[in-house]
C-alpha cells in the first residue's frame, strides 16, 4: 500500500455485499478490490465479526437465505476481512462519542476508530448515515465513494 493511500474503516452492512447479492454490491465489490489491489487501505473493529454474524443470521431468518448459504458466506468473509482493530484500543472515546451523541457503542466504535485513524467511515447503512453523516464529516456511504 502506499504511504499516501487512502484509508476507510467499514462495517457489516458493507461487508455483507462482498458475499451476498443485493443492492449496493457492485461499489463493495469496488471497495474490495481496490483494497485488494492495494490503491487503499481498509480496516475495521473487531466487532465487525458478530456484527457480521447478526447480518447473516438475519438473511437467514428472513428466508432471503438458506441457514447453510449464511454460516458458508460468513466464514468465507471472515478469510478476507481487513485488519481488525481491538475494540479496546477505542473504547473510551467510542464511549464518549456514543453517550454524546446518543448512538449505539457499536456504531461508536466504528467512528472513533475512523476519527483516530483520520479515515472515512464507509457504511452501506442509510439510517447509519442519516444520524451520523450530517455531524461527522468521515462518514459516507458505500455508493458515493469514487475510487477510480
Amino acid at each position: 500500500m502506499a504511504a499516501d493511500s487512502a484509508a476507510f474503516v467499514i462495517d457489516a452492512a458493507t461487508v455483507a455485499k462482498w458475499g451476498f447479492e443485493e443492492v449496493g454490491t457492485p461499489p463493495a465489490l469496488r471497495l474490495f478490490d481496490a483494497w485488494v489491489e492495494h490503491r487503499i487501505h481498509l480496516m475495521a473493529p473487531d466487532t465487525l465479526v458478530p456484527e457480521l454474524g447478526s447480518v447473516c443470521r438475519r438473511k437467514a431468518r428472513a428466508g432471503e437465505v438458506t441457514p447453510a448459504h449464511a454460516l458458508a458466506v460468513h466464514e468465507a468473509l471472515q478469510r478476507v476481512l481487513p485488519p481488525l482493530v481491538p475494540t479496546e484500543d477505542v473504547a473510551e472515546s467510542a464511549l464518549l462519542l456514543a453517550t454524546r451523541h446518543d448512538r449505539p457503542f457499536a456504531e461508536a466504535v466504528h467512528l472513533a476508530l475512523a476519527i483516530r485513524e483520520s479515515a472515512t467511515y464507509v457504511t452501506a447503512d442509510e439510517r447509519v448515515l442519516r444520524l451520523l453523516a450530517p455531524t461527522f464529516g468521515c462518514v459516507r456511504h458505500l455508493a458515493d465513494l469514487a475510487l477510480g
